[in-house]
């Protein structure tokens, strides 16, 4: 990947890093704002329900602005040179964790938001399925979270991060979601649906380093993606708000 960068100013002005990355990363912590401001002004009852979901949202949108801050324009900040994949490899784990703390808030906060996805799904769901066996999710979630938490601590590779949300949307969420629409047709399912599914993008842009051009490569096109998905989870949010119930 060729790296692009811009210099504000004249010649000694400031130097921002992958560009586009890094707005595309802001559109993305944009939505979430929205999302914040959305779910945190409903009535008593709702706000119960909806509180994980909001703080989901927050999670999210702080780890998107610091992988556009620290990831990606101002990375140099941090860390001058970037290692190719062989000398990371023979790095110990302290010069690893140094050589990765600018990289932390944004994979910490990403984690986090992925668990919160995960129960903020079966608080939401209980709505719909009073008998919905939710201590036994709950308890994959605590036992996978933490295995991921542990994880990403130790190898310290973002591949930890992006397992966890793949275990989210589609061995947690996608399934409870399909019976709540395929039973209720609920709308709020259907849009969990779309934006999880929308989803399934990223992976192959990913894996085959698919880019329009340097300005707009794989990073671009995975965030774009991911505006989208969460742009689809506020719509469920506000379906849920309004649909009514009988279970």
């Amino acid at each position: 990947m060729e790296l692009t960068q811009w210099i504000l100013g004249k010649e000694d002005g400031l130097l921002v890093l992958e560009p586009m990355t890094a707005l595309t990363d802001f559109i993305v912590t944009a939505v979430c704002i929205l999302g914040i401001i959305k779910f945190s002004r409903h009535e008593k009852n709702e706000k119960r329900q909806l509180r994980v979901f909001a703080w989901f949202f927050l999670f999210m949108g702080l780890g998107t602005l610091f992988a556009g801050l620290f990831t990606h324009a101002f990375s140099y900040v941090f860390y001058p040179e970037r290692l190719s994949k062989e000398a990371l490899a023979a790095l110990s784990y302290d010069e690893k964790l140094s050589y990765n703390l600018h990289n932390l808030p944004n994979w910490v906060f990403n984690v986090v938001s992925v668990t919160l996805f995960e129960v903020s799904n079966v608080i939401m769901i209980k709505k719909y399925f009073s008998k919905l066996n939710t201590g036994l999710y709950y308890a994959v979630i605590a036992v996978e979270s933490v295995t991921v938490y542990a994880l990403l601590l130790t190898v310290l590779k973002y591949d930890i991060a992006i397992a966890h949300i793949g275990f989210a949307l589609y061995l947690i969420a996608l399934p409870l979601q399909i019976v709540v629409y395929r039973k209720f047709r609920s709308e709020y399912s259907k849009f969990m649906i779309i934006g999880i599914l929308i989803m399934l993008i990223t992976p192959p842009v990913m894996a085959l380093k698919f880019e329009f051009c340097k300005w707009f490569n794989f990073n671009d096109i995975s965030h774009v993606v991911i505006a989208a998905t969460m742009y689809c989870f506020m719509l469920a949010g506000e379906k849920f708000v309004k649909e009514k119930v009988e279970n």
